[in-house]
């Protein structure tokens, strides 16, 4: 990690400060024990609860205690405080227990110190800022460049983005290409290949997007492969499928479509006519088809976005949805399809495998699971090493958006040893409670997943 070539600095953590990097929505992060930032999706919430006072005279007297959460104040970073929500009740409950056996006493309104979310009661004390400085000491390997040319196979940005200024960034982090899932379709499909096609048309790669709203008329399958065919024309690399196939968009009957559903399949066929890749986005991670409760591991997350959550009849079970797409991946073996998300399967990378098995026409992205795959490191290690040719490298952000801390994490997870660091730059988790640690790859390993598999796909 010390030579140039790897384009990065080693920096051991003895009794320094932490690294300060900026999140990719702009906030301002300090990957250490403490962080004070706004989270641009936290909102305020009020939980009030009220308790009267029975043994007053003539008026009776109702006392309000206000537990005021605000996430969106200069906060510590994560820690259990963010966590203990279910102690709040608990805590409550026994201090008004404890005033109302007290003559004369009346319950005082209870607000956390500012920037403090919850209060954990424990052995009889009220403890509302406990934050841990960790004892633990080891090395922090800053990577602010790819140590080989990387392609970034999943990324989303607006036709309104600057392309040079983008261009700008890539260089900064040695991104060599990037590829926009969100080419979109029709006009606005013809405006981004406009915009970033007439500055870069090798680095900018454009994915189309299919039409959904033409599922009920009777050749809307031929007519969306026609669609993917004049856009392949235009300079359009491959299609992206989003994970709304399979779990939101209906037909005119009210029935979800399937992502197995017949008339997609000569959108599949043409693809792999074309030699197209298909990068595909079904079902999500296991804790999203699983009750909102304090047992979901991604609960905070889950609060934040509950139209995240797939849990319900509403939906079908995130086994069924998967079934789905490993069918297409059988029926079409001639088309290149690309799993979004380690095929939504980071949790269980044995499921992972099984799929890559079955499947030699599938791959996978690594965008938006280092979390999940940084959690097991030696499990996750083997996996890389087992499919080092079916693995491609992702972020799902994209190059210039604010600094980019993202490519920073992936590329520290992806080349070094470090242990027991931040997946994120938010002031506390934006998926689970945990830490993650780097895969340490072999160069042979590191060239393959940062742009050889994808000059293989694409070439």
């Amino acid at each position: 990690m010390a030579d140039a070539s790897a384009d990065a600095d080693t920096v051991t953590d003895a009794d320094t400060d932490a690294d300060t990097v900026a999140d990719a929505d702009a906030d301002t992060v300090t990957d250490a024990d403490t962080v004070a930032v706004a989270d641009a999706d936290a909102d305020t919430d009020t939980d009030t609860d009220t308790v009267t006072d029975t043994d007053a005279d003539t008026d009776a007297v109702t006392d309000t205690v206000t537990d005021t959460v605000t996430d969106a104040v200069a906060a510590p970073g994560p820690g259990p405080h963010l966590y203990n929500r279910r102690m709040r009740p608990a805590a409550l409950s026994l201090l008004f227990l404890t005033l109302s056996l007290t003559p004369g006493c009346r319950a005082p309104a209870i607000t956390p110190p500012p920037g403090i979310g919850t209060m954990v009661y424990v052995n009889g004390a009220a403890i509302t800022n406990y934050h841990p400085t960790p004892a633990l000491r080891t090395r922090r390997t800053l990577v602010d460049r790819a140590k080989y040319p990387a392609v970034d196979v999943h990324c989303h940005w607006e036709v309104e983005a600057d392309p040079v200024a983008m261009l700008a960034a890539m260089d900064e982090r040695n991104v060599r290409a990037a590829v926009n899932l969100s080419g979109g379709f029709g006009d606005d499909l013809d405006a981004m290949l406009e915009r970033f096609h007439a500055v870069d048309s090798d680095r900018f790669i454009i994915f189309c997007n299919i039409d959904f709203s033409r599922i009920d008329e009777p050749d809307f399958g031929p007519a969306a492969a026609a669609a993917v065919r004049a856009a392949h024309a235009k300079g359009v690399r491959g299609l992206k499928i989003f994970k709304s196939l399979g779990l939101r968009i209906r037909d005119g009957s009210g029935r979800l479509v399937p992502v197995d559903d017949p008339r997609l399949d000569p959108l599949w066929a043409v693809c792999g006519e074309l030699g197209m890749p298909v990068l595909i986005h079904t079902a999500d991670p296991v804790a999203f088809f699983a009750p909102i409760d304090e047992r979901n591991e991604r609960w905070m997350q889950l609060k934040r976005h509950p139209d995240w959550s797939f849990h319900g009849e509403a939906f079908p079970t995130r086994d069924e949805v998967l079934a789905q797409r490993d069918r297409v991946f059988a029926r079409h073996p001639g088309t290149i399809f690309i799993g979004a998300h380690v095929g939504n399967n980071a949790e269980d990378l044995t499921a992972a495998a099984a799929a890559l098995e079955r499947h030699p026409n599938l791959y996978v992205d690594i965008s938006g699971r280092v979390a999940e795959l940084g959690r097991q490191p030696y499990t996750a290690r083997r996996f890389f090493l087992d499919y080092q040719d079916r693995i491609l490298f992702g972020t799902d952000r994209y190059p210039g958006r604010a600094d980019q801390p993202r490519y920073r994490i992936y590329y520290r997870f992806l080349e070094t040893a470090d242990e027991h660091f931040d997946y994120h730059a938010h002031h506390f988790p934006p998926a689970g409670d945990w830490k993650i640690n780097g895969l340490h790859l072999p160069d042979a390993v590191l060239k393959k997943i940062y742009h050889e598999n994808f000059d293989r796909i694409l070439p």
